[in-house]
């Protein structure tokens, strides 16, 4: 009798060691999707913002060669 409460026991607890892995291999796979779904968004952010200043510059763009100038330069020419 003892020997199947050991056996028993030492099943038990390679069965919660397995489920100890793969819940955690499980949360490693999850966090790593979120790490890469943060990196794609900031990238997507980026390049967002990129476009709406490309079109702002394009809308607000100086009629003049020395609106061009000191746009440019630090506002003297």
């Amino acid at each position: 009798m003892t020997a199947n409460l050991i056996a028993g026991a030492v099943a038990f607890i390679v069965a919660a060691l397995g489920a100890l892995i793969w819940y955690a291999n499980r949360a490693g796979k999850n966090a790593a999707s979120v790490s890469t779904s943060e990196a794609a968004k900031t990238s997507a952010d980026a390049t967002t913002l990129k476009a709406q200043s490309m079109a702002q510059a394009q809308a607000d763009k100086p009629a003049t060669e020395d609106a061009v100038l000191q746009r440019l330069g630090d506002g003297t020419a």
